[in-house]
């Protein structure tokens, strides 16, 4: 608004005071009208400007003081949450460190700790807070991904400055474990990164269609037994991704869609236990000779299939008979098919399943193969909608992606690679082994422990505490170590790999509300499987 004269092809709003009709658009007057009506604006501007210059500065000085008030009371808030919550929590974790490094240098004593304990008791102090950091991230208001790190780091810390390991040696640690740690983390970007293609290309309406069940109960079921034979042929991480998905597409209520998200979890794991590529300890022990092909799908298919049954049943009995759940309403946008729905879908899933086939065939590592097949998807949908379209990119989804997920798998797994590197967890399992009298009860408690801690490194301990000799292929003993290792992981919610990728998916899911709600219906299955394979040994239908 400067001078009377307004540009060429300018704009000019007509003006309305207050309490005033407004006239009509000047194509509806007549001609003489509409152009007395448009000089009379004219030559109204520059009062305008005078008038708004006024209005303003009044205005102007009644919200400046407003806004300095706000600010000055939200700095106050922000200088009170520094010096009562930050600078606590940072001279406490400081505190810690400088403690944990005291007691493994030996500057005090510590009464209960035996000769050389001192080395790995900050390492494990360590641990066990960090983890219950994450698990109490509601309490805390502590972002479980940053929790994660900042254990993954201490314990290697810990692990360079307390024990008398050499430059070389340290290194070669480190390096490896963040190896297997990457593999992990890639393999999950990789799978979450294709979900995301599938999903903006509406691939789940294929599914979620196909569905018509409209109780609970039904879709329960349903749900329990397509995550069982999908995670018996495709990695357990990846049905979950999937299946989690589907379910969001599917169910409007959130506690329903949690309580079946944490079914998911556990028939997943269940459904990898009985074939050599459906869980990451079925293939160590498959690869390690423990276990083949043949005598495991028949020792372990009806175990792994009652513990489905035992937490179905328990969740089953819970919900009301005649309940219906309500499916989000689509809107005529979401009606619409994107260009290549079908082939993205089915092409993304199968290039998931495939993924094992591709690892025995090539040795290429998984995380390689769900790479390649991102990278193709990445290529279909740049030919059927342009490379710059990023609602169905490449580039766009990995903007979609949850980072913060891959974060937290990134600490926790190479916190307990720490762990592993440096004899902790095989030291746990050989401590259990001289306790417990019977080694049935060793590999069932070795699955409470898979709730708690990584399975991998408990399976790789396994492995090294049984010889082939006094054990060999196809034993009872690794029957029940493989049924154990496999589905264990669900009590806890952190227990697996598919239990943090469904508490990363789902932001309401906590570890308390996993424990409260999933835990006791996994608890039925993961027993009712045991008794399984113990009345299959007693019977005499083991096979070797």
């Amino acid at each position: 608004w400067g001078g009377g004269a307004v540009a060429p092809g300018s704009v000019v709003a007509e003006v309305v005071t207050p309490g005033a009709v407004p006239s009509r658009p000047s194509s509806e007057q007549p001609g003489g009208l509409a152009r007395a009506s448009s000089l009379t604006v004219l030559a109204a501007l520059p009062l305008l400007k005078v008038v708004k210059a006024a209005i303003g500065g009044v205005q102007g000085g009644s919200r400046g003081s407003l806004t300095v008030r706000a600010n000055s009371a939200r700095g106050e808030d922000v200088q009170k949450e520094v010096t009562t919550v930050v600078l606590p929590v940072l001279a406490a974790f400081f505190g810690w460190i400088a403690i944990m490094y005291a007691i493994q240098h030996s500057l005090f004593v510590v009464p209960f700790l035996g000769a050389g304990d001192e080395l790995y008791f900050p390492i494990i102090a360590t641990f066990v807070a960090g983890y219950g950091l994450i698990v109490l991230e509601e309490q805390t208001e502590i972002n479980k991904a940053a929790s994660a790190l900042v254990l993954g780091v201490m314990i290697w810390v810990l692990v360079g400055t307390g024990l008398n390991l050499s430059p070389s040696e340290f290194d070669k640690d480190i390096k490896s474990t963040l190896e297997d740690v990457s593999e992990v983390v890639f393999f999950l970007l990789g799978a979450l990164t294709i979900v995301e293609i599938m999903d903006a290309h509406k691939g789940f309406d294929i599914i979620t269609k196909a569905i018509s069940a409209t109780k609970k109960r039904d879709l329960l079921v349903v749900l329990g037994f397509l995550t069982f034979a999908l995670s018996s042929v495709l990695n357990n991480l990846t049905v979950v991704i999937v299946m989690v998905s589907l379910v969001q597409k599917l169910v409007t209520d959130v506690d329903f869609r949690m309580k079946l998200g944490g079914v998911i979890v556990v028939a997943s794991n269940a459904g990898g236990a009985w074939t050599p590529i459906g869980d990451i300890t079925t293939t160590m022990l498959y690869i390690g000779g423990q276990v083949t092909t043949g005598p495991l799908l028949a020792n372990l298919v009806l175990p792994s299939i009652l513990c489905v049954i035992g937490c179905l049943g328990y969740e089953y009995i819970q919900m009301d008979g005649e309940a219906t759940f309500e499916r989000p309403a689509a809107s005529k946008e979401e009606e619409e098919t994107p260009n290549g729905q079908a082939l993205v879908f089915w092409g993304g899933l199968a290039g998931m399943i495939t993924v094992p086939v591709f690892t025995a065939y090539t040795q290429c590592p998984a995380w390689s193969g769900m790479m390649l097949v991102l990278g193709l998807l990445g290529v279909i949908t740049s030919l059927l909608h342009g490379p710059e379209n990023n609602k169905y990119s490449l580039k766009g989804a990995l903007t979609r992606v949850e980072v913060p997920d891959c974060l937290f798998f990134l600490g926790v797994l190479f916190a307990v690679g720490g762990l592993e590197r440096v004899g902790l967890l095989k030291a746990f399992a050989v401590q259990l082994s001289s306790v417990v009298p019977y080694d049935s009860l060793v590999a069932i408690l070795l699955g409470f422990a898979s709730a708690v801690v990584d399975n991998v490194p408990l399976v790789a301990a396994t492995q090294g505490m049984y010889d082939l000799t006094a054990h060999p292929a196809n034993d009872p003993l690794w029957n029940l170590i493989t049924y154990c290792s496999a589905t264990g992981g669900s009590l806890l919610v952190i227990g697996s790999a598919a239990g943090v990728a469904f508490m990363g998916l789902e932001k309401n899911v906590s570890f308390g509300w996993y424990t409260a709600n999933i835990a006791p219906g996994a608890l039925a299955g993961y027993f009712l499987g045991v008794a399984g394979i113990l009345a299959q040994q007693s019977l005499g239908f083991s096979f070797q």
